[in-house]
């Protein structure tokens, strides 16, 4: 009975309650700031149908198109895979949920039950009505845990319970141990660990023991059961109640299950918005929040206030809150609603949203333009805005509606609209409105009369264009134009004073850009005038004085200022146009700049506002920023709050009295009161996101980097030099974009690397070692979380630096020195022996140096006697030569004929020694020469008739060929055939036969073979190779005199080779022997021949040459030449030779030759090369060096047959080079020669006297020195006093080499020279100018114009009268003196 009562009494305290609550009307509705995140911001689908935060802090949103993760930056979205078993199994998720261990559970419509695996990123999948321990349906509706751990999973047919860690699966049985086949929508177990079950028929409730207690069921006729049946959502508020959302309202039962209340959607104000509810959440204040398909209310069960949150137009919030399906109030106080087809809408009580005022065509109570340019603030604390092509409209901030201002422009071109640029309410309440074109507008606000005031209705302004309107202490309004200076008026309106550029009476010059845009009075009485393009100027009115402040002078941000402000300390700030924000240093009257790089959002500034609390307010175009002048720190609103995109105005901007700041901009203005503005105290949780190696993205895997999934692993294993960068995030939903970030490795760094908004560090080449990497991250109020996330890095070392590398290396080590010992053991073993070894090794070399210092000396030997042969020789052909020519008795003719032949053998023998050096030290090369080959080999054989005939030998000359025409070394095959010939004639007996034979067996080959055979004595076998090794010879009977010296062969076998042949030997001992030589020769036709050589007989080079005896009259007339010998027999035999034809110097050394040459001045120096005292060459150099001597021509004489040496001497300056020994009568053509060619340059140089200057070209040294002459002669030709000293001076040559100089090149002395010169020019001045003779004389250089005429007719045969009166008459032109 009692029990009865009490629930009478309880039910009619809750229909009071009710009855309270129904009478109870709300006018307004909590209006709420919501964030949209759609499909734009990575999400798949727009309806998301459960929302989750786990126990990282990271969002999960089951959505129809997959399932999302969000880090409040990035999202992720898992889907099903084909061919994927640890994908989603399906795609359309209706819930998810996390249990107590961490564990995710994902719900899937189709595709059954998904458990996560956060270690590997992948999904464990349950399988549906297949058999045993599976699930009873694919469509999974809700899923839950209990206390025991047991994971409860509602589906379409019913209902199982999940063993987390065996993964059995049981069907839930009922009362009565029948499986549960109800479709089952959501499940809750409350704090009495009772689990509640919302199916489509009804709400049950188990014990702890999940055996089924109760059903409930509506029942029409009792208002205390459930509303409906189909229960969509079970909530547990903070009290114990327990919430039902149905699809007929809203149900409440206590903890004592003693009947349920209702709420349902009445026509009244106070109740919920639809009674199709999808959705339940409560909050820190125990308020309910519901879910329906007509938007989102919010209940108060102690008051039972209900609170639509709902669109509100005039607030600028596009957010439809509709059709809301789930709901997730978390602990950091975010709001997360997800609906359908409108994505996932977040309320954050953290975030600062600013209030947007925006411009809509559609409404007449609404913002008149889109562009607001200023604002004035009444009495009443209504705000009058001035727009851009709108006019003026007066803002009610409570009813947030516009009533325009009646402005009508008298000036054509405005009908369209009045383009408002600044405003300002008066002491004597009158609105002025400065427009641009337009001029000043005069509002009385009371009654609404206006006038307009422009430059040609009214004295007071000069311009129409009205850009800055302000007021100072004493009530005086001050007139800023653009481009017209500014204008001060009295209260009254009447003019004060005016500033322009251009004054005009009663006007004041302003020193500065007249485009004013800002103009301020500080405390102190100053004015601070602002310029777009001047800089800022500070006006002292007592003083009439500006100073003037700009970017190069006073470090202004820039010249372009919208805004001045002077702050409550008495600080000048300044707002520049792409300068940033500047502040007045007053102790040095500079400006200190602050910019985008410390933290200003931009450096565009277009008003300063200072709020209550003294915090700087900028407007800028990426945003609004405010700036704390005391720690100098910025802090940025974007349109995350709720700011406009689009740029701010300049100078549009105010501070209301009640603390309301306003801001306008090109989309409407933003008004807040920075007092209400929050601060996140939420410091964010750090986790990794990603890790890349070598810029791929690592999944985990049992030998990976990371076993287990970025976000939870502890430990990254690289490989040496693996470069990697690894991915963070600060969790962080309030404003994520303005999170700042540091981190350090330590091991690597010791400092932390602050990185802005930057969340990946990147590493290369980190040494072997393991390393901690610390991330620390701030929220967008600068809240740091200082414990941050860390994770263990190590890096491996290469094989080579692990510690089995080590132990290998002290093995190694060990082994070493133990075979060092070793070897050092044997060392000493062998230490005796060695020493013996070493003392046989120095006797060896010993010898060895001896035999090369043998062999050296030897050659050296041979080469010296080889020089000192060919002088002898010299002196024996050359008179043979002579005697040749005159005789005329044939017995003596052939004598010496066969004297001379025998002398060139010798000259051969001498150079086949010369040679053999010469291959020693590989100077050897061929000088190849065309001819006719046949020839030459049949004019070498003939060469040896006189032997033969001598040592009764037949020698006969054999070829099959008739000619060839080829390139060949003349001298080299000569010396081939004389080494043979001689070989094979010393070694055949009286009595034998030589033949040498020339053979072509292929026409179209190019090799020529030619054998030597004899009938001598023959070689043995085992001697053929050896025969051509250096210095080797046979034995030889007693009736062969053998005296060779064992090189011939070795040099012939060199030459063979150089032409590209061989040579080869057959012989038999007692039958003679056969020497085969072979050699390619190329056939040239004979018109190809490009270095002839002559095939004629010696008597034809006698006769080509004969000599002249006649005997000149006198010896002065001859040629002088210069002998320079130190062979008295050689020097001799020259003299004889040249005495009849030259005047011949002798000199036995260089340096008597250098004393002589200077003295006598001879016309030609022949000179040996070797020579004591100084060498020929020395001697060549230094006569072609001295300016005196160089012109004398020089022939070299010399015994060395080097092309190297013959190249030095010809470097020296020589003329030309002769080889010892040699045909007297070359040595005679050789000097005609050359002094015949000196007297060809003599005879060009005396008759090519020019009065012009010469063409600057590259003269040689007889020409550079005639031209200096030349010039030093026309420069002083006037000069009577010019002499052959002053001109050898100038010339740096002496009296006697001048003249010899000049007589060898012109054929006149020095004086006879000038004086030539002279009479030259003044030929050209007689017939060229209108001088008399007096005066030609004079500017020539004679002293007296007798003088003159007497030289004058010397060379001319005339006088000059005659000369002058003949020239004129014929030629009429004139030149000028």
């Amino acid at each position: 009975m009692k029990s009865n009562q009490n629930r009478q009494f309880h039910y009619r305290v809750h229909l009071f309650l009710i009855v309270l609550l129904t009478l109870y009307k709300y006018s307004t509705a909590q209006s709420f700031h919501f964030t949209a995140l759609s499909t734009g911001g990575g999400l798949r689908s727009s309806s998301i149908n459960a929302i989750i935060k786990d126990r990282y802090g990271l969002m999960w949103f089951a959505t129809d198109d997959g399932l999302a993760k969000y880090d409040g930056t990035n999202f992720t979205v898992y889907r099903n895979k084909n061919n994927d078993p640890g994908s989603l199994p399906a795609n359309e998720i209706p819930t998810i949920y996390e249990d107590s261990s961490g564990t995710i559970w994902v719900g899937t419509s189709g595709g059954s039950l998904a458990m996560y695996d956060r270690k590997n990123d992948r999904f464990l999948n349950f399988p549906a009505d297949a058999g045993p321990n599976t699930l009873g349906s694919n469509v999974v509706k809700c899923i839950t845990s209990d206390h025991r751990g047991s994971i409860w999973v509602g589906h379409y047919r019913g209902l199982d319970l999940i063993d987390p860690v065996t993964k059995k699966v049981t069907p839930f049985s009922d009362s009565n141990g029948k499986p549960f086949k109800l479709t089952t929508v959501c499940l809750l177990e409350d704090r009495q660990k009772r689990m509640w079950i919302g199916t489509n028929e009804g709400l049950f409730i188990t014990d702890q023991q999940g055996k089924i207690l109760r059903k409930f069921m509506h029942n029409p006729s009792n208002s205390r059961s459930i509303c409906n049946n189909v229960v969509r959502d079970i909530l547990e508020d903070n009290s114990g109640n327990i919430w039902l959302a149905t699809t007929d309202g809203l149900s409440m039962t206590t903890p004592a299950l003693n009947g349920f209340i209702t709420y349902r959607h009445e026509s009244t104000t106070n109740t919920i918005s639809s009674n199709s509810l999808n959705a339940l959440g409560v909050d820190a204040q125990n308020r309910i929040w519901v879910g329906s398909t007509s938007g989102l209310d919010i209940l108060d069960p102690a008051t039972g206030k209900v609170e639509a949150v709902s669109y509100d137009s005039r607030n600028g919030q596009t957010t439809r809150l509709k059709d809301v399906n789930s709901i997730h109030i978390d602990q950091d106080g975010l709001y997360w609603v997800g609906t359908y087809r409108n994505g996932i809408i977040k309320s954050d009580s953290h975030l600062n949203l600013f209030n947007l005022v925006q411009y809509d065509p559609f409404n007449k109570h609404g913002l008149p333009a889109p562009i607001v340019t200023s604002f004035a603030e009444t009495g009443n604390g209504k705000i009058y805005v001035g727009t851009d092509m709108g006019g003026v409209a007066c803002f009610d901030p409570v009813q947030k509606t516009f009533e325009q201002l009646k402005l009508q422009s008298a000036i054509k071109g405005s009908e369209k609209g009045i383009r408002v640029v600044s405003l300002l309410l008066t002491r004597q309440n009158q609105l002025l409105v400065g427009t641009f074109f337009d001029g000043l507008f005069v509002v009385d606000i009371t009654t609404g009369k206006y006038r307009q005031l422009t430059k040609e209705n009214s004295h007071l302004l000069n311009s129409n264009d009205i850009f800055s309107l302000s007021t100072d202490s004493k009530g005086r309004i001050w007139i800023g134009t653009n481009g017209g200076g500014f204008t001060v008026l009295n209260p009254q309106l009447e003019l004060v004073a005016r500033f322009s550029r251009e004054p005009g009476p009663n006007e004041t010059i302003l020193p500065l850009n007249p485009y004013i845009r800002d103009i301020l009075e500080d405390r102190a009485g100053n004015f601070w005038i602002a310029t777009h393009g001047g800089g800022i100027a500070k006006l002292d009115p007592a003083m009439q004085h500006f100073t003037v402040y700009t970017s190069y002078q006073s470090h202004l941000p820039g010249d372009k200022i919208f805004s001045v402000l002077e702050d409550r300390q008495g600080n000048i700030w300044v707002g520049s146009y792409g300068g940033g924000l500047g502040l007045l240093d007053k102790k040095t009257n500079q400006f200190v700049t602050f910019t985008e790089e410390d933290g200003l959002l931009n450096n565009n500034i277009y008003k300063i506002v200072q709020d209550k609390k003294g915090l700087l307010w900028l407007s800028t175009n990426e945003g609004i920023c405010s700036f704390d002048p005391d720690t100098r720190k910025f802090n940025k609103y974007t349109f995350h709050n709720s700011v406009q995109h689009n740029n701010f105005v300049r100078g549009s901007g105010m501070l209301a009295s009640n603390g309301t700041v306003y801001m306008g901009g090109l989309e409407g203005f933003n008004y807040f009161d920075p007092a209400g503005l929050k601060k996140n105290t939420n410091a964010p949780a750090v986790l990794f996101t990603e890790l890349r190696i070598a810029n791929r993205a690592v999944s985990p895997s049992p030998k990976g980097p990371i076993k287990e999934n970025i976000s939870i692993t502890d430990c990254i294993d690289l490989d040496y030099r693996q470069n990697f960068s690894i991915s963070f995030v600060g969790l962080n939903y309030t404003a994520p974009e303005q999170n700042q970030y540091a981190y350090r490795l330590e091991g690597f760094e010791k400092e932390w690397n602050y990185t802005g908004n930057t969340n990946t560090a990147a590493y290369t080449n980190l040494d072997p070692g393991e390393y901690i990497f610390q991330v620390k991250a701030s929220n967008n109020d600068g809240i740091w979380n200082e414990k941050g996330k860390s994770i263990r890095i190590v890096v491996h070392p290469p094989l080579w630096r692990t510690p089995y590398a080590y132990t290998l290396y002290l093995l190694l080590i060990a082994g070493i020195l133990l075979f060092i010992r070793y070897k050092g053991i044997q060392k000493v073993k062998r230490k005796f022996l060695e020493q013996q070894q070493q003392m046989e090794r120095e006797q060896e070399r010993r010898e060895t140096e001896r035999v090369r210092e043998l062999d050296r000396l030897k050659i050296k030997f041979i080469t010296n006697l080889s020089h000192e042969f060919r002088t002898p020789i010299s002196l024996i052909l050359g008179p043979i030569d002579t005697l040749i020519r005159k005789e005329k008795n044939e017995h003596s003719f052939n004598q010496l004929r066969m004297i001379r032949q025998n002398g060139r053998r010798l000259l051969n023998l001498v150079n086949q020694l010369l040679d053999f050096r010469k291959m020693e030290e590989q100077e050897l090369k061929l000088q190849l020469a065309d001819g006719e080959f046949i020839a030459f080999v049949h004019e070498a054989t003939d060469s040896f008739r006189d032997m033969a005939e001598r040592k009764k030998i037949t020698l006969s000359f054999e070829s099959n060929v008739h000619k060839i025409f080829t390139r060949f070394d003349p001298d080299k095959i000569e010396r081939i055939l004389f080494n043979l010939l001689s070989n094979a004639f010393k070694f055949t007996l009286e009595g034998g036969r030589i033949v040498v034979a020339v053979e072509k067996n292929h026409p179209d080959q190019d090799m020529v073979t030619i054998k030597v055979r004899d009938t001598g004595i023959g070689i043995a076998a085992e001697h053929h190779d050896k025969i051509f090794e250096h210095f080797f010879q046979e034995s030889t009977p007693a009736a062969i005199l053998n005296k060779g010296t064992g090189i011939g062969l070795s040099i012939t076998r060199e030459f063979a080779r150089m032409h590209g042949g061989e040579i080869s030997v057959e012989s038999e001992p007692g039958k003679g022997s056969t020497f085969t030589l072979t050699i390619p020769l190329r056939p040239v036709m004979e018109g190809e021949a490009t270095v002839p050589f002559l095939q004629s007989t010696e008597e034809d080079d006698i006769a080509a040459h004969p000599i002249s005896l006649e005997i000149p009259e006198s010896d002065t007339d001859l040629p002088v030449i210069l002998i320079v010998e130190d062979n008295d027999d050689l020097r001799f035999y020259l003299k004889d030779n040249l005495r009849l034809q030259y005047r011949v110097i002798e000199a036995c050394n260089g340096k008597e030759g250098w004393q002589k040459a200077l003295s006598q001045h001879p016309q030609l120096i022949v000179s040996d090369i070797s020579m004591p005292y100084m060498d020929g060459m020395d001697l060549c150099k230094k006569i072609k060096q001295d300016k005196r001597t160089h012109h004398i021509p020089f022939i070299l004489l010399t015994a060395l047959t080097g092309e190297e040496e013959q190249l030095k001497g010809l470097e020296t300056g020589a003329n030309d080079y002769i080889l010892k020994p040699f045909n007297v009568e070359i040595l005679h053509t050789k000097i005609r020669n050359l002094l015949s060619l000196n007297n060809c340059a003599k005879h060009t140089y005396s008759r090519q006297i020019k009065i012009e200057d010469a063409a600057p070209v590259i003269q040689p040294e007889d020409e550079r020195l005639m031209s200096e002459i030349m010039a030093y002669l026309d420069k002083h030709l006037t000069d009577t006093q010019l002499s052959v000293e002053a001109l050898s001076r100038q010339v740096g040559m002496s009296r006697s080499s001048l003249y010899s100089k000049v007589l060898e090149l012109t054929g006149q002395t020095p004086v006879e020279f000038i004086r030539s010169v002279k009479l030259e020019r003044a030929a050209v001045l007689l017939e060229k100018s209108d001088m008399n003779i007096a005066q030609v004389a004079y500017t020539v250089g004679f002293a007296t114009p007798n003088y003159f005429a007497r030289s004058f007719k010397a060379k001319y045969n005339m006088l000059p009268s005659a000369y002058m009166h003949l020239k004129r008459n014929t030629d009429k032109g004139k030149v000028s003196a």
